[in-house]
């Protein structure tokens, strides 16, 4: 009785821990790397993550109509829908929203380099356990394959895969945890992807690219 009291402890105090994992197959040309930007983004599900996406993809129904929104129409859409609406769009909505919201945060803006369109197939999506985080830490798991392809979505550039697991661990870490774990899984995935894409291990491409443009408008002070 003891022993689990003490493994309920620590893992009450336990931070949640982020790790993630990209992993290429096939390298992207040099010349496209950092050079590149997005023009389409198809997302494929595998017969292994259509359970779980059902889940979820019911859960951003339940907030859309709490909203009072009507169901969402792709088809006739005529604006691209706001970051504050994702939590309630199908999930082939909201996540290559998010791909090419990080992308351009990373520097792959409209225009640059060689337009390219993405094929996603996700292969498995799993959400944290409540109780079994509390006692020895649970994750919040999304894995797939990225296909790069030309603009007509015809030749294939490269292709690479990733798996973004986000681990919770006591109380406190499924507190820090919150909503929007869909969104949150989303974002932890294209922000691989654009480390792929631009050939950058940096934890933090926008902080750098605000920096730089600090730097080039700030006048430099006469000595």
């Amino acid at each position: 009785m003891n022993k689990w009291i003490i493994l309920a402890a620590l893992a009450a105090i336990a931070a949640p821990a982020h790790a993630k994992q990209r992993t290429v197959i096939d390298a992207l040309p040099q010349e496209i790397i950092n050079n590149n930007h997005i023009v389409g983004v198809e997302v494929v599900v595998a017969d292994t993550a259509q359970e779980k996406l059902q889940v979820l993809e019911a859960k951003a129904a339940g907030k859309r109509a709490a909203a009072g929104l009507g169901e969402y129409d792709a088809a006739g859409a005529t604006e691209r829908p706001g970051k504050q609406s994702y939590a309630t769009l199908p999930f082939s909505v909201m996540f290559p929203l998010v791909m090419q919201d990080v992308t351009r945060e990373w520097g792959l803006t409209p225009g640059k380099g060689t337009p390219v369109k993405l094929r996603v197939t996700l292969e498995s999506i799993k959400t944290a356990d409540a109780g079994m985080a509390i006692l020895i830490g649970s994750s919040d798991q999304l894995a797939g394959t990225v296909d790069v392809l030309d603009a007509q979505g015809t030749q294939q550039l490269g292709s690479f895969y990733v798996h973004v697991v986000n681990t919770h661990g006591g109380w406190g870490g499924m507190l820090m945890r919150g909503g929007g774990v869909r969104e949150k899984l989303a974002e932890e995935f294209a922000l691989e992807s654009a480390r792929v894409l631009t050939g950058s291990s940096r934890k933090n491409r926008k902080k750098d690219n605000a920096a730089k443009s600090a730097a080039i408008d700030t006048p430099a002070v006469a000595q």
